[in-house]
């Protein structure tokens, strides 16, 4: 994917995240397209943990009894928040949305 610096802080970015993308991409030896596109994946990533976990907690909800809905409900709220702070949510949506927008 062709990213230019300037098209992303028009779509979003800030100047201190887009530094802080090109620090990694330089850690790394990457371009700043695949760290666009790493964490626009971790983006989908994080969407489909939310999804699974949610069709967990809702059979729990339906064919459960009180006390597995209640453990169940916690260790699930647990798993979300630790996937949440795993990765930064805010910046991976952003590279998702300007992956979508921008993907040829």
């Amino acid at each position: 994917m062709d990213v230019d610096e300037d098209r992303l802080l028009l779509s979003g970015f800030s100047y201190e995240e887009l530094q802080l993308m090109k620090y990694n991409a330089a850690c790394y030896d990457e371009t700043l397209g695949e760290v666009v596109q790493l964490l626009a994946n971790r983006f989908r990533a994080l969407i489909l943990v939310y999804s699974g976990c949610l069709l967990v907690f809702l059979s729990l909800l339906l064919f459960s009894v009180r006390e597995t809905i209640i453990g169940g409900g916690i260790s699930l709220f647990i798993a979300v928040v630790i996937v949440f702070f795993m990765q930064p949510p805010v910046l991976s949506y952003k590279a998702w949305r300007y992956w979508r927008a921008n993907r040829r």
